[in-house]
Formats: structure tokens, C-alpha cells, sequence
């Protein structure tokens, strides 16, 4: 059997076209035919649209991974919420009181440890003892008036016969100067020396009658107007080898009561400094120095000098003795501690960095090494509000509530709740998710 033959026309695909017999069309619908404009696509444009094609494959793949990883994020988020939240913070403020105790004690040297139930406290005594001397310039003023003084030599040529003199007794020197004899004297007679008779003297002190510097004269001769009109007048007179000094008139300095009063002060206040210094010194660390209402007590004090007396210059003297006791500051905190806790009730208690301790020492016995001690203790105190309980009270109760509660307790002053996240009304039922901080008037 003979087979068909096939014939294949190979024509390029751009130039490949349908021929198809054109039937005869009317003119009228001529006009209104366009033929389509055949156009060839560039390579270039196909190659765009593949990348556009790419890319776009490649952002919903991204966008995929995105809400995936939110997912899973919000679903971690919501895990965590459930274990770690809410989270709760409460503030409290509680109210407190003042407690005063006073309580006196001993303090022994012999004593080793803290007896609080006999009131006895081991310290030492301490004993310092100082003297301060001082010069001081005198700031007063006064109106000096001093008499000249010097010393004559008086002479007998009047018999070998002694004459007293008695004290007073006038000399006048040839410028006519008023000098007064200063003491009783005896002027010896004549004597005779060598077969010859030579005069009879003897030294003796004299003061101008009148003061001033007028009187401050030179050597000169002397007369005695007691013995004017006689024989003696001639034959007893003086004779100066020096010049008479301290004849002085006009304003001088002098001590003041003030500067006596003033470097009494000023002595004192330097010795007790010296003594405190001292205490002070012995005061280590861990140590607390008490000390009596009078700790330093002057023993004495003088000057050489008084009130009016016309000098530039005077010494104070001061002599004091200090005594003080050095306790244990751990030992009296324990001490103070236990009287101050007999005062409380069941449910109260204090704070600890509230505790003031005054120690006044009374009388001291230097003999036996003890003294008496009065403590002043002072603090805060408060009912006791134990948060564990607290917290198993607030736990999974409505915030609202909370807070009524809270306004209701005649211990607390105030109280602030924190809660996160914070649209969540309930504190959660896990009392370890409740921060609970108490805080103190």
C-alpha cells in the first residue's frame, strides 16, 4: 500500500502568515478597517520582566519568614507573660513613735564583759592633770606718779658723839630739792685715824618729797633745815655721788582688771582644749569617750600682778585636772539595746539606726576605779508588719482592694503599689512576684 507523502513547508516564524482569500468588501466598510500594526517584542523587555518576575518571588518569601518570626515572638512573649508577669512592687510607709529610757549603770575597770542584769559596764577612767604659765601685755592706763630715789652719804664733823636721824628727816640739795630720809639712821661720830680726826658717815637711801622728773638731779651737796640756827647745821650734811632716778609724772600702762580677767579666760579655755586633746587622743577607734557635766576643774590660778599696778607686762598662772571614761562602743550599743527592748510590747519593734545614746558620767571614784554612769537612749519605734504574711494576705486580691486595705491599718501612714503590666486589676497569685519594701517616717 502505497503511503501518503507528506510535504513540510519550513517558514520562518516572523515571516509566517495565514494567506487567506480576500473576499470582496464594500467600499463603505473599507474606510473603517485599520490593519493591526504588527510589531516584534525586544529581547531585552523579556529579560526585564523575568527579574521583575524574580523579585517579586523573593519579597513574598521575605515577607513569609516575617510574620513567621512575629509569631513566633508573640507566642514567646505570651509564654513569658504568663511565667514572669505581672510583676508587682508595693511601697509602705509605716508609722512611728519616739522612746526615751533613761537607765543608770557602773562602770568598773575589774569588770570583763556586759552585766546588764546588776547595770554594770567594763571602762577605764582616765585622769589628766596640766599647768599653763603666760606673759600678757597690760592695756590699762593710769596717771604715774613716782619720786626720785637715791643714796646719800650723810657726815658727822661735829663731835665723835653718833647722831640718829630719824626717818623723814629733810635733806635739801644745793638746786634747793626736797629729798626725806627712808629709814632711821645713825650717823657715827668722828674718829681718829693716823693721829688725825676725820669725819664721821654713813650711806643712806632718800626719796624726793615732791614726784616728777624734776627730781631726777645730778650729784650734789646736801643740808639739813632741821638743824638750821644751831651748830650742828655747819658741822652734818651729804653729798651724792650719783644721780637720783624714778622721778616720773604722767600716764603710764597699768594692769586692768580686765587684762587679768581676760588672760584668766584665756588660759582656761587653752588648758581645757589641751586636756580634751588629750582625751580625745586616747579615743581610738571602737572607743567612746564620756565625760561629767564639769569634765575639767581648775585647780588654780594666779598672777603676779594686781589691779592698777603701773607695769607693761604680767604672768598667769593656771593649773587644771580633766577626767573622763572610755567605754566599749559596741559594749554600750548592746547595753543600751537590751533596756531599750524591755520597753517595747510583743509586736513592736525599733530601728536599729534610730538609737541615740547619750552617756552623762556622774560621780567618779579614782580610789576604786568606778564610776557612775546615766544613759539617755532615744529611738524610733514601730509595729511590726511581717511581709511574708502580708504577702499571703494581698496575694490574687483586686488592687482596689489592696489599697482600701492598706488606708485602714493604723500603722501605715501610706502605701504605693506599682503593678506591670499595668492594665492587669488583680496582684497574681505567686506571692514571689510581689515586691514588698518597707520604708519608715
Amino acid at each position: 500500500m502505497a503511503m501518503d507523502k507528506k510535504i513540510f513547508d519550513i517558514i520562518p516564524p516572523k515571516r509566517l502568515h495565514t494567506f487567506v482569500k480576500e473576499e470582496a468588501v464594500p467600499e463603505i466598510l473599507k474606510k473603517n478597517i485599520e490593519k493591526p500594526e504588527i510589531t516584534e517584542e525586544p529581547v531585552i523587555e523579556i529579560a526585564h520582566k523575568e527579574r521583575m518576575l524574580s523579585r517579586t518571588k523573593f519579597v513574598l518569601k521575605k515577607k513569609t519568614i516575617f510574620f513567621v518570626v512575629l509569631a513566633v515572638v508573640l507566642l514567646a512573649g505570651t509564654v513569658s507573660a504568663y511565667f514572669f508577669l505581672p510583676i508587682v512592687k508595693i511601697e509602705i510607709w509605716l508609722k512611728t513613735d519616739n522612746l526615751n529610757v533613761k537607765q543608770d549603770i557602773e562602770i568598773n575597770k575589774e569588770t570583763k564583759a556586759i552585766d546588764a542584769l546588776n547595770h554594770i559596764l567594763p571602762g577605764r577612767i582616765i585622769i589628766e592633770e596640766q599647768t599653763l604659765s603666760k606673759e600678757f601685755k597690760a592695756s590699762g592706763k593710769v596717771v604715774k606718779e613716782e619720786k626720785a630715789v637715791g643714796t646719800i652719804r650723810i657726815f658727822n664733823d661735829y663731835s665723835t658723839s653718833s647722831q640718829p636721824l630719824v626717818a623723814d628727816t629733810r635733806f635739801v640739795s644745793d638746786e634747793g630739792k626736797l629729798f626725806r630720809l627712808v629709814e632711821k639712821t645713825v650717823v657715827p661720830g668722828q674718829s681718829m685715824e693716823k693721829g688725825k680726826l676725820v669725819s664721821g658717815f654713813i650711806d643712806a637711801l632718800v626719796r624726793a618729797d615732791v614726784a616728777g622728773p624734776d627730781y631726777n638731779i645730778g650729784a650734789s651737796t646736801f643740808s639739813i633745815p632741821g638743824f638750821a640756827g644751831t651748830s650742828r647745821y655747819t658741822f652734818f650734811y651729804a653729798k651724792s655721788s650719783s644721780a637720783m632716778t624714778g622721778g616720773f609724772k604722767g600716764e603710764s600702762l597699768a594692769i586692768s582688771p580686765e587684762d587679768l580677767e581676760n588672760a584668766k579666760k584665756s588660759l582656761i579655755n587653752e588648758i581645757k582644749e589641751n586636756i580634751n586633746s588629750v582625751f580625745e587622743n586616747k579615743a581610738l577607734s571602737g572607743l567612746i569617750l564620756a565625760q561629767e557635766k564639769n569634765p575639767i576643774v581648775i585647780i588654780n590660778e594666779s598672777s603676779n600682778a594686781k589691779p592698777g599696778q603701773a607695769i607693761d607686762t604680767f604672768i598667769y598662772d593656771v593649773k587644771a585636772k580633766g577626767r573622763a571614761i572610755l567605754l566599749s562602743e559596741q559594749d554600750l550599743k548592746e547595753i543600751s539595746e537590751i533596756y531599750f527592748t524591755k520597753e517595747l510590747t510583743e509586736d513592736q519593734k525599733f530601728l536599729s539606726e534610730s538609737i541615740k545614746i547619750n552617756p552623762l558620767v556622774g560621780a567618779i571614784d579614782e580610789s576604786l576605779n568606778t564610776a557612775k554612769l546615766s544613759l539617755d537612749i532615744s529611738g524610733k519605734i514601730y509595729k511590726d508588719l511581717e511581709t511574708r504574711f502580708v504577702k499571703d494576705q494581698l496575694k490574687g486580691r483586686p488592687v482596689q482592694e489592696v489599697e482600701k486595705s492598706f488606708s485602714e491599718l493604723s500603722q501605715i501612714s501610706k502605701a504605693k503599689i506599682k503593678i506591670i503590666p499595668s492594665f492587669i486589676k488583680n496582684l497574681p497569685q505567686d506571692i514571689n512576684k510581689i515586691e514588698l519594701k518597707l520604708n519608715f517616717d
